[in-house]
């Protein structure tokens, strides 16, 4: 009777140590292999969303997960490593050796159908751009795909879930600082050009196995330092460079109409971002001064500030005002995507024409009235004028150069 109970107590031993490290989630014996990676592929063309995040009735287990850039490119990763049990693991932002994996055993204590979301937490705190290129590594321009990303260390990230007939990636990108939102798609390139060719920690990339995790780039399946290469050979040049991705991945040649509209929504789209990133920003500053402190700390500003992402807006009306004149004289009754182009640059326009440019995009920059708003055209002069202002400090009229006078703070910038 005594052995029978010891071995009883054993069984329940064991039993009770295989519940109480569970883990996240179990991947068995599951691994990832080029099967999973185009059921991947697949899965994020399909179902990675704007909404993903805030669809409570649908995703109950996801709702209301915070999120920024790089955060949602991890999260795309590890959503479908849960819900298809497969393993996952990535590093810690700046620990060496010290990984974030579905093994961990901190929420054991906690009902299975709320680990993925403690999880998650967990993870969001640290990861980002910056641990990006140690678990994932560059492919071929050529092999683009749903469910691989970009990222530009310290600045911004996209997951990509599609390419058009017109060799054009799809995105879906998130902002900071994390919350819960919309995530935004797109229908353009990434707004970088990989121009790291030694350490190769930019550009497009694909996550590496869990297997694979520590080994260098060089060694990861499908590994490419083509984009590098092609990048240098074209100045770092934008246009040039995203000409060679969308002459690799179309199906059928993209007219110039049809890129220059393409390019004019991908402008506007980054202006409106920058409408979301000034707004939260301006609030954060009402709320540390209502609470007696006039100056952000290191992080707020560089959460609030705006200098790399003015720069790339700067530079991507360059880019629109290259391709607006390279159609040749057109014909002036008829408003299509090179005259919408144009007039956000010409000298002198007809007043239907800025009608037209402001019905295609109006940037609601006015925090309490949506019924103003300024145009495309506005934007570019009060940008090369050099009066837009990308501190945070800065008061409303200076953050969008309604202001003649350039901004001189007296906070501290990082």
């Amino acid at each position: 009777m005594h052995k029978i109970l010891k071995i009883s107590f054993i069984v329940f031993a064991v039993f009770f140590t295989k519940i109480s490290s569970a883990g996240v989630w179990d991947s068995g014996n599951n691994y990832w292999n080029d099967n999973w990676e185009l059921k991947y592929q697949q899965w994020a063309a399909t179902e990675w969303k704007e909404d993903f995040f805030l669809n409570k009735v649908n995703r109950p287990a996801y709702f209301g997960i915070p999120h920024d850039c790089a955060d949602a490119v991890y999260l795309m990763r590890a959503v479908f490593s849960y819900e298809n049990k497969l393993p996952f693991k990535i590093h810690y932002l700046n620990k060496k050796n010290k990984y974030i994996n579905n093994n961990m055993s901190n929420w054991d204590k906690s009902p299975a159908d709320q680990r993925f979301r403690q999880f998650a937490l967990f993870m969001i705190d640290r990861v980002g751009t910056r641990s990006l290129p140690v678990d994932s590594f560059p492919i071929a321009l050529s092999q683009i795909k749903a469910g691989d990303l970009y990222v530009e260390p310290g600045t911004h990230s996209y997951s990509i879930t599609g390419i058009t007939e017109t060799g054009v990636t799809v995105l879906m990108n998130s902002t900071t600082p994390a919350s819960p939102k919309r995530m935004i798609k797109l229908y353009s390139y990434p707004f970088f050009i990989p121009h790291d060719p030694v350490g190769m920690t930019d550009g497009y990339r694909r996550f590496k196995w869990p297997r694979n995790i520590d080994k260098p780039a060089q060694q990861q399946p499908g590994f490419s330092n083509e984009q590098y290469v092609v990048a240098q050979k074209t100045g770092l040049n934008y246009v040039p460079f995203t000409d060679v991705i969308s002459k690799k991945l179309q199906r059928r040649a993209e007219p110039l109409e049809e890129k220059t509209m393409r390019l004019m929504h991908s402008l506007c789209s980054f202006a409106k971002e920058r409408v979301n990133y000034v707004n939260d920003g301006l609030k954060q500053l009402n709320k540390i001064r209502a609470q007696g402190r006039q100056c952000m700390n290191a992080k707020e500003y560089d959460y609030y500030s705006t200098p790399s992402r003015d720069k790339r807006l700067y530079r991507f009306f360059q880019e629109v005002q290259k391709i607006a004149y390279e159609g040749g004289k057109m014909e002036e009754d008829k408003v299509n995507g090179q005259i919408l182009a144009r007039s956000i640059f010409h000298p002198d326009l007809p007043e239907g024409l800025l009608a037209e440019l402001d019905s295609f995009c109006g940037l609601a920059i006015y925090p309490n009235d949506n019924t103003k708003h300024i145009n495309l055209r506005q934007m570019w002069e009060r940008l090369e004028k050099g009066t837009v202002s990308s501190d945070p400090h800065a008061p409303f009229d200076n953050r969008w150069g309604l202001s003649p006078q350039r901004f001189v703070g007296s906070c501290k910038t990082y």
